[in-house]
């Protein structure tokens, strides 16, 4: 009976050890889906609305419910007191607190974070085209990561089976 109850106890510890790591996979896409409408939403306010940074802040903190949304109003709010930062400093505090548990890979972050790295063009349109640069970058990771995803999923989920029943078998 014992030997029975460690056994459920372990499969079901490594089955939602395995859920977990798929869920993370799920935000991963979820979260470069959200970023590419983040910066396409930058693109289209600079090329068409003619806004700068903040303005395009304030718009994006009432871009829906999204993860996002609260670093932006901060961002505006910080930028509106005028503190005597400036708006690269103020931009990268900001997205580092923003992406702290993200599941994103490195370079997928930095397309965000070094956004006011390309603003320094002088006309809208060209600041528009140097970030269009990196939608297509982040609709490729995107694209790559939905496209694995099933694969992924498959994997996991027998990775985590076969490590509980290995884990079965060495400890009962």
């Amino acid at each position: 009976m014992f030997k029975l109850i460690g056994f459920l106890c372990i499969m079901v510890g490594c089955m939602g050890w395995g859920e977990g790591m798929v869920r993370e996979e799920k935000n991963r896409v979820r979260h470069l889906g959200e970023l590419i409408r983040i910066i396409g939403r930058i693109q289209d306010e600079m090329r068409y609305g003619k806004r700068t940074l903040p303005e395009i802040c304030l718009i994006l903190s009432e871009y829906g419910d999204s993860w996002y949304a609260d670093h932006f109003r901060q961002m505006y709010e910080q930028l509106r007191r005028q503190e005597g930062t400036d708006l690269e400093s103020v931009w990268g505090r900001q997205m580092e607190l923003c992406f702290q548990g993200v599941p994103l890979h490195e370079e997928e972050k930095d397309v965000l974070r070094r956004l006011p790295e390309k603003l320094g063009l002088q006309e809208e349109t060209l600041q528009a085209a140097a970030i269009g640069q990196s939608v297509d970058m982040l609709v490729r990771k995107c694209r790559q990561a939905e496209e694995a995803y099933a694969g992924k999923v498959k994997v996991i989920r027998s990775v985590s089976i076969l490590t509980g029943l290995f884990l079965t078998i060495l400890l009962i």
